[in-house]
């Protein structure tokens, strides 16, 4: 007879234990979905953070190096009459937009294992705000501030890079939400 009290108590103590650790697992996964979460704000507010700085940098700094040393763009001007080099402005634009789109990438999802992602809004707003950002950087560094350096290559190469971080900006967010 103690036996069978003692199988009946073992039995029932397993069966209220079942409950307690489901009930744990379920906390376990919804605390790893939550840091999932901060994980994609942080990489997202890291990459808009990125692109912001990038894009005052790249937009302020030709108009301020020609209010700031008036004598130093003259001598730039001077050495870049002809215009930028065409190979060089092209590897420029396509490694900036190498760098951007592998940085969208990442900011979109952060760990290949996550099952946290953008919505589909902002997952599109973003890549937008990333492509007129590049494109208005690869505007300014040709304009050089208020003198047009630039030739015509060099805007053809402004116009395909462009294109090119559009088209791929559009593929990174369609990858992401498929």
């Amino acid at each position: 007879m103690v036996g069978a009290i003692t199988v009946g108590a073992a039995r029932k103590m397993a069966a209220e234990e079942e409950p307690l650790l489901d009930v744990a697992a379920l906390k376990g996964k919804e605390e790893e979905e939550a840091a999932e979460k901060i994980k994609l704000q942080s990489a997202v507010r890291n990459y808009t953070t990125f692109l912001y700085v990038g894009f005052v940098f790249g937009t302020l700094a030709p108009r301020a190096a020609v209010k700031a040393a008036p004598a130093a763009v003259a001598s730039a001007q001077r050495f870049l009459a002809g215009g930028y080099d065409l190979t060089v402005t092209v590897a420029f634009f396509a490694a900036a937009t190498l760098l951007l789109q592998a940085r969208l990438a990442r900011a979109l999802r952060p760990s290949t294992n996550t099952k946290a992602r953008l919505t589909p809004l902002a997952a599109w707003s973003l890549a937008v705000v990333t492509w007129c950002c590049i494109t208005s950087v690869f505007h300014h560094c040709l304009t050089f501030g208020d003198e047009n350096l630039g030739g015509y290559g060099e805007w053809a190469a402004s116009a395909g890079a462009s294109f090119a971080n559009l088209f791929m900006s559009a593929r990174t967010v369609m990858r992401h939400l498929a």
